[in-house]
């Protein structure tokens, strides 16, 4: 009879050990994971990618490229929940987005986003969306769309992009009530702040406002400021540009036409180089032959300053140093030129 009891008690203490295994196991196999498989050109050989969280820019993890690829194998924990929208960069640069959720995604060297799970294939053919209304250069459609893709995405990190996006570029009298009704998981984050913080420098800038000086360098090295530039009596369109800007570039050959059409009538343009090396800005302005002067090494201040988020963007001064539009494209300022000298042209 004892050992009938000690053989039951041995095997209530098996099957409880069993159980326990079981349910570590089960709860092991229940854990998230999400993976990307991320493709380069040559040119990265070599160097390190960094997958940081948008919210705050911190590093989430690094690897070297070698052989053109890269990747990670991310679990979900208590410290990193999914799904989870983050920033791909190199050198300090975004290259791409990757938002972690359960599932394989590949991000191949042409794309901007990867594809394979749900999240990231719809945020991907919104962008796509996104591209074709900014190639039409008209920034209140863009605003829209970006709004309504926000409202559109609140309860999942699609959102948070958009209603960055928005942020960046809005009216800054608009931006209190948006905030006031968006989730605190995004009105709290640090790059919310950021950008609140450029939409008051924009309030300060806006049109009717006297422009706000700042300093940068001759080619040469030497100092010089914006109002060396900005001449009583004249109109000055100042450009914010940089040589690896792409929109930036394309524009030059408009921006000549404006200067050309309009220099003796008393419009100056000068060229402010933001985010940019003194020699690839150089190369630049020599390449397109650039005619009127051009500010480098400015680095962020504009940024700073005048509360704008990307380039090239465009501020009319006049001839008394108020502020007469930002934001416009050539055409838009072509009209206006129009309208204030006269004449077709």
């Amino acid at each position: 009879m004892t050992n009938m009891i000690k053989m039951t008690k041995n095997i209530n203490k098996i099957s409880v050990m069993f159980c326990a295994a079981a349910m570590s196991l089960a709860f092991g196999a229940c854990k998230k994971e999400s993976r990307i498989e991320m493709n380069f050109p040559d040119k990265y050989e070599g160097k390190t990618v960094e997958v940081m969280n948008f919210a705050d820019s911190t590093v989430l993890a690094s690897m070297v490229i070698t052989d053109g690829k890269a990747s990670l194998v991310s679990e979900e924990n208590d410290s990193l929940r999914f799904p989870l929208f983050t920033q791909i960069a190199i050198d300090g640069r975004i290259r791409a987005y990757y938002i972690m959720e359960e599932g394989r995604v590949v991000l191949s060297d042409s794309m901007s986003v990867p594809t394979g799970t749900p999240l990231n294939e719809r945020f991907s053919s919104m962008l796509s969306t996104l591209d074709s209304i900014e190639n039409l250069d008209d920034m209140s459609l863009y605003l829209d769309y970006v709004e309504t893709a926000y409202n559109d995405n609140k309860d999942n990190p699609i959102g948070s992009y958009f209603g960055i996006e928005w942020l960046k570029y809005a009216e800054p009298q608009r931006v209190d009530s948006f905030l006031n009704a968006s989730p605190a998981g995004f009105r709290d984050t640090r790059r919310v702040k950021h950008y609140e913080e450029f939409a008051r420098h924009r309030a300060q800038t806006a049109p009717g406002m006297k422009y706000t000086d700042f300093a940068g360098e001759t080619g040469k090295g030497g100092t010089v400021r914006l109002s060396s530039y900005v001449k009583p009596g004249k109109y000055t369109l100042v450009d914010f540009w940089a040589s690896w800007c792409p929109y930036c570039i394309k524009e030059l050959p408009d921006m000549k036409q404006l200067y050309a059409d309009y220099a003796d009538k008393g419009f100056e343009i000068v060229g402010v180089a933001v985010r940019d090396k003194t020699d690839d800005t150089a190369a630049m302005v020599a390449k397109h032959e650039l005619t009127w002067p051009v500010i480098y090494n400015t680095q962020r201040v504009p940024y700073d300053i005048y509360g704008f988020s990307g380039i090239p963007h465009h501020m009319l001064i006049d001839p008394d140093g108020v502020i007469v539009s930002r934001g416009e494209s050539v055409a838009q300022i072509r009209a206006r030129l129009q309208e204030i000298f006269g004449g077709e042209q």
